[in-house]
């Protein structure tokens, strides 16, 4: 089970991290320690935008979750023929995150 650890414990070889705001508890970000050169007064920078924090803006930090093996089973596609039953307004509700079929 992975928890969560004090900033100053936090890696600083670039790896993307997820990191607690000092201001909202609530609030998670993803960043990585890259300063662009020394004394850079923020050198937290987040992965989704150009923004970056000061060293002091994150309270604590957990690693990213393995990946899923790539063995695991995949969800079980449902069945076209019942999907074709649904009244037209309701059969793509069953295929919400399924890929047609290919060929």
């Amino acid at each position: 089970m992975r928890t969560w650890r004090a900033m100053d414990r936090a890696p600083h070889d670039g790896r993307w991290i997820i990191a607690i705001h000092r201001d909202d508890p609530d609030r998670r970000a993803v960043v990585r320690w890259d300063p662009r050169g020394l004394g850079d007064p923020e050198p937290w920078h987040v992965a989704s935008c150009q923004h970056s924090y000061p060293a002091d803006a994150f309270t604590d930090w957990m690693d990213f979750p393995d990946c899923p093996l790539p063995d695991c089973p995949l969800p079980e596609r449902p069945d076209p023929a019942e999907a074709r039953d649904l009244p037209e307004a309701h059969a793509g509700e069953r295929r919400v995150g399924f890929a047609p079929p290919l060929g």
